[in-house]
This record gives C-alpha cells, sequence and structure tokens, in this order.
C-alpha cells in the first residue's frame, strides 16, 4: 500500500510478448514521486514498449501497474493524469503554435487562455505562438511536444527519447526546460533515453533494463556507491599546492595534473571526506566533478546480462 502511495508509477511484473518475441519480462519498476527518472537501455531494449503500455496505447501480456496510486483497471482515469510525449511530436502546419495547443486542449476543457500561454512561456515558445508551426524548427516542435503533454497541469509526465532528433542545441534547450518544469511544477517526470550523459546531468533516479528485463533500479546516486573506484576532475587553485596535498592524501589513489585541472581516482565512499580535507588546506575550489560515472555503471551492468 505504501508503494502505491509514495510512488508515481508502480508496476508489478510485467511482461509482453509479440509472437515468440518476449519484449518485457517480469518488469517490476517503483518511480519516486518528484522525482526526475531515467529509463536507460540500448534501442531495442524494451523501453518504448512498457511506455506504450503505461501511457494506454498497447496492453501487458500479464502483470498490472498502479499511477498516482491509481490501479491499471481504472486506466481512462489516469490518462487525465498523465502528459504524454511518445515517439516525435507532430502537429498541423498550417496552424500557429498558439492554435495546434488550443485544439488539442479544447478536446480535454482545458482550453484556457491564460493556461496555454503559461505553457507557452515555459517552454519557451510565447514570443511565437502566433507563428505557423512550418516555420517552426526542430526542437521547437519538441518542444511545442512538450507543451501539448503539460495541457491540464498533470501530475506525471512521461517522455519517450525527447531529445532524438535534435541537434546539439535542440538537445541543450531541451534539457533545460525538462528541468525548469521539474523545478516549478509538482510533477515527477519519467523518461526514457539510451544517452547516458544525458540521464547523468538530469535525473534523480534511474532504471536500466537489457533484453527486456530490469539490471538495477535507484537514486543515483546510491547506485553509484556500488562503482568502487571513480575519477574526479578538481578545479583547485593554486593547483601547485592542492597537487602537493592531493598526492600525498591516504584517500587518493592516483593524482594527476592535466591542461586546467587535475584529476583523481578515489573510492566513491571517500569523497566526502576528501573535499571536506580539501576545504581544509589554503586553496580555492572553483568546481568538483565526477566524469562518466552512469557509463562505468551502466558498462558494469550491461557485462553482466
Amino acid at each position: 500500500m505504501n508503494d502505491l502511495i509514495n510512488n508515481a508509477i508502480q508496476t508489478e511484473k510485467i511482461n509482453k510478448t509479440f509472437g515468440t518475441i518476449r519484449a518485457l519480462q517480469n518488469v517490476s519498476l517503483s518511480v519516486r514521486k518528484g522525482s526526475i527518472f531515467g529509463f536507460l537501455g540500448p534501442n531495442g531494449a524494451g523501453k518504448s514498449t512498457l511506455i506504450r503500455i503505461l501511457t494506454g496505447l498497447i496492453h501487458a501480456t500479464s502483470g498490472n501497474f498502479a499511477i498516482l496510486g491509481k490501479r491499471s483497471k481504472h486506466h481512462y482515469q489516469l490518462r487525465r493524469e498523465i502528459g504524454a510525449l511518445v515517439d516525435r511530436a507532430d502537429f498541423y502546419k498550417q496552424l500557429s503554435g498558439y492554435n495546434n495547443l488550443k485544439l488539442l486542449a479544447r478536446m480535454s476543457g482545458h482550453d484556457n487562455e491564460s493556461h496555454l500561454n503559461e505553457i507557452l512561456s515555459q517552454v519557451g515558445l510565447y514570443d511565437r505562438r502566433h507563428d505557423k508551426v512550418k516555420t517552426y524548427s526542430q526542437g521547437m516542435k519538441q518542444r511545442l511536444g512538450l507543451g501539448q503533454a503539460l495541457i491540464g497541469d498533470p501530475k506525471l509526465l512521461i517522455l519517450d527519447e525527447p531529445t532524438t532528433g535534435l541537434d546539439p542545441i535542440g538537445m541543450l534547450e531541451m534539457r533545460e526546460f525538462i528541468r525548469k518544469i521539474a523545478a516549478e511544477r509538482d510533477t515527477t517526470i519519467f523518461l526514457s533515453s539510451h544517452l547516458l550523459h544525458e540521464v547523468e546531468e538530469m535525473c534523480t533516479d534511474i532504471a536500466l533494463i537489457f533484453n527486456g528485463e530490469l539490471a538495477a533500479q535507484g537514486a543515483i546516486r546510491d547506485l553509484f556507491q556500488h562503482l568502487g573506484e571513480i575519477t574526479m576532475d578538481l578545479d583547485v587553485e593554486p593547483s601547485g599546492v592542492a597537487e602537493t596535498f592531493l598526492a600525498n592524501n591516504d584517500l587518493v589513489l592516483a593524482c594527476e595534473k592535466m591542461t586546467t585541472t587535475l584529476k583523481i581516482k578515489i573510492a566513491y565512499e571517500n569523497v566526502p571526506e576528501l573535499l571536506r580535507q580539501l576545504a581544509a588546506q589554503p586553496v580555492n575550489i572553483f568546481s568538483a566533478s565526477q566524469k562518466n560515472q552512469l557509463e562505468a555503471f551502466f558498462m558494469a551492468q550491461a557485462e553482466r546480462k
């Protein structure tokens, strides 16, 4: 019962077969309310299949799920509380961005002008709201799709590969708006992706799926504790003082001076203590970043499959 109350999504042994192909196998997933949850896996691993089940586009072969505390048998009611962007956003090209949203919003009774303008402002399209969609870039169309998913103030957003097909600038913009929506709204965001750096930058929690089976799930910080040693880049001045301190510190496994930073290897569990010790030295710490930890965790899980 507590899982249903505390989780935005709770699945129980979801299976899906297409003929003789098992797309999902006993998928039991827990998505905390208020999280930005990354659903990670290679192409064809089953990410989109689960999303289509959760959004009612297809049915599971077996298993159950609940969304926002409501069981899947109440799926008609659930759809009112879910905003979804599945596949690439598609709109009437001859209509403006505003009129496209108004047409979609009218179907659900949420076509209030102030509500639509607020959405367009949140996704960065307010100044272009009266322009025809045929003049929009692919990134703008994808953001309009994100706006469509926000109609009716859903408590849960489900986004399937939201940056697919976007150029680097479009990807950055989409990630920025997703983070902004999570910060400004009481909304849980569940997004699928195969881009590890994207998920590491945005998400608080993740699940990994390979060949239709879950390999791991939980808060990113908790999962990384199983990595052992990690690599960190430290931007510290004066670098010579910091390098001497780090090279002689028992917590540091290796220290290397790069062009503008110091690169160290350290056990993940020792990072907080090292940073406390470093802060007590006569140095200024401008940044301390962990690089590609999700990639290391992903590869470790993939090797077990």
